[in-house]
């Protein structure tokens, strides 16, 4: 085993068996990296400033002290992941580019995949500009010499930290099999909103803007923002750099880079159904990928029906050759509640969940989405499954899980979830960004983010 702390055992969907049980397959599962480009002009930072007024909450967070520190978190994770134990699988369940950027996609995959990447913080939020005697910059700078509102609440100073973080970095990949899925931030900018011209235009060129656009209040800033992102470009005249990669991104282009980097289950121009669904099989477990992404925005998922008459084939299939399968999704079945359009061919998580209790194959379900550790029992007729969700990168707790799946002879599955942090070195861009992501998370939400005892190391069991 990769950890040697102690194991709870769950026994909600079948008792503990007593035999010692055979390895099947392993596979790391990781979630909602956000590899983000901090200086991005297409970005709402100045919403984080509202973020006192309840109404702003549906779109936050838009600025995360830690966010410029993500790619040497990711780094981290990558080379613990390369160094330790091998896996059948690496599998990244979404979001894993926060802004739907072509430069972030390269950045990720030059991550996952091996290669060198660079998104420099310089020019965005954390580079305070000169400011005038007694202003104070609205987001945190490590800088000394730059009052912000983030010091006084104990956010350190680390003056050197923007020219580290502006470095190259290099990532010799993980260096075993690995695929990831499309979350709504992969796609939509800010994870809720399709890039339109007006947001390219913005995108790509050389301005900046970093304060809240004037006598601008909505009734509902989650369905405009949806409806006209456009709306919410803020106020200012910061130069950066213009860098026409920073283009939005359609799923085709997804796909067709996933494919071209080496991801197991995508083929270039093709997918099963038209959507990021793609079906991954090692020894007798089957994997199965499926886009839970709205095909009208916002940042919560829906299901095709499409989609769930296929996957019902593909999970009939794995039935009747006595294999064991595994779904995998960014949304889980709690947040596919995206009703936005009323579209009779799109389905939320109960008819989804009644198909799939159909089938005894599925053990296990495997999501992200909500950056935190949760481990569900899914009760059903034939013995249900087990849904586990994992917390998020760029957020505390910033961990990976080992999963390893486990055949007893009394057709007991087990499955052994083991939660690990990169371990990164004290000092570190990777740890620096741990310990960011600790204070912003604040006492209440880095406890539910982290999960209780059993949201983390654990041995499930389902009878088959």
């Amino acid at each position: 085993m990769s950890s040697d702390r102690p194991l709870v055992p769950r026994t909600e969907l079948a008792p503990a068996p007593t035999s010692q049980g055979e390895p099947i397959a392993s596979l790391w599962h990781l979630s909602d990296l956000h590899v983000l480009d901090a200086a991005s002009p297409m970005r709402f930072e100045w919403i984080e400033t509202l973020a006192h007024d309840p109404r702003w909450r549906p779109l936050l967070h838009m600025h995360r002290p830690q966010e410029s520190l993500v790619p040497w978190a990711v780094a981290a994770h990558v080379a613990a992941i390369r160094a330790g134990e091998p896996a059948d699988l690496v599998l990244s369940t979404g979001d894993n580019i926060d802004n739907a950027q072509r430069n972030e996609l390269d950045a990720y995959l030059a991550l996952v995949a091996g290669g060198t990447s660079r998104l420099s913080p310089l020019g965005g939020a954390q580079d305070a500009p000169a400011l005038a005697p007694g202003e104070v910059w609205p987001y945190w700078s490590p800088l000394a010499d730059v009052a912000d509102t983030w010091k006084p609440r104990g956010f350190p100073v680390i003056d050197d930290l923007l020219e580290r973080a502006a470095e190259p970095l290099h990532s010799a990949g993980l260096g075993m099999p690995w695929t990831s899925l499309p979350g709504n931030h992969d796609l939509l900018c800010q994870g809720t909103a399709f890039v339109n011209d007006a947001l390219t235009a913005v995108a790509v060129g050389g301005r900046k803007a970093l304060g809240a656009p004037g006598d601008f209040e909505p009734d509902d800033v989650l369905s405009l923002f949806v409806d006209a992102p456009d709306r919410f470009i803020g106020v200012g005249e910061r130069i950066v750099t213009p860098d026409p990669s920073r283009r939005g991104i359609d799923l085709a282009e997804w796909i067709d880079a996933h494919a071209a980097a080496g991801a197991l289950g995508w083929f270039e121009g093709r997918s099963p159904t038209g959507r990021a669904d793609a079906v991954i099989e090692f020894g007798e477990v089957t994997v199965v990928l499926l886009d839970t992404n709205h095909p009208l925005g916002d940042y919560q998922g829906s299901i095709g029906t499409a989609q769930v008459e296929w996957l019902d084939g593909v999970l009939a299939d794995i039935d009747a050759a006595g294999g064991i399968a595994v779904i995998a999704s960014h949304h889980g079945p709690d947040s596919l509640v995206n009703e936005r359009g009323h579209d009779p061919d799109r389905l939320l998580a109960a008819p989804l969940l009644a198909m799939v209790h159909r089938h005894p194959s599925v053990v296990l379900w495997l999501s992200g989405h909500r950056h935190i550790h949760r481990i569900t029992p899914r009760h059903g007729d034939l013995g249900g499954f087990w849904e586990i969700t994992t917390a998020s990168v760029i957020d505390w707790p910033s961990e990976r899980r080992r999963i390893e799946l486990r055949r007893h002879p009394d057709g007991t599955v087990e499955i052994v979830a083991t939660v690990h942090a990169h371990g990164a070195a004290e000092g570190s861009l990777a740890a620096c960004h741990a310990s960011l992501a600790q204070r912003f998370g604040g006492s209440q939400v880095r406890q539910a983010m982290a999960g209780t005892e059993t949201d983390r190391d654990v041995r499930l069991f389902v009878r088959r």
